[in-house]
């Protein structure tokens, strides 16, 4: 067997792994602010996949695409999770400026 499907396997099997842990942490968990810890998890299992087709296929059409969308993946995910996260909290609690703001009136300093 050559090395660089041995090394391609490996990845794929943990980025399949991680997949699967984070489908898992989303299917357990009850809180909604705890499931969005694993959805920003599941960015870095497509990056190792898309790293795996990459040392499969070589730099290729197909392997530069692939890159590019595990890294766009993984530059986005924690992204969309923060601001998903800050728009149910406001949505919850309303908005948390004008609390800071009350409380620097109210401050004697």
């Amino acid at each position: 067997m050559n090395c660089r499907i041995v090394v391609a396997t490996v990845m794929l099997i943990a980025g399949g792994a991680i997949e699967l842990v984070a489908v898992l942490g989303l299917c357990a968990l009850r809180d909604l602010y705890d499931r969005m810890h694993y959805v920003g998890l599941a960015g870095f299992g497509a990056l190792l996949v898309a790293v795996a087709i990459v040392f499969r296929e070589s730099f290729s059409l197909i392997g530069d695409k692939v890159l590019l969308v595990g890294v766009v993946l993984v530059l986005s995910g924690p992204v969309l999770v923060h601001t998903t996260l800050r728009s149910m909290l406001i949505r919850q609690h309303g908005d948390w400026r004008k609390n800071i703001e009350k409380a620097q009136e109210n401050d004697p300093r």
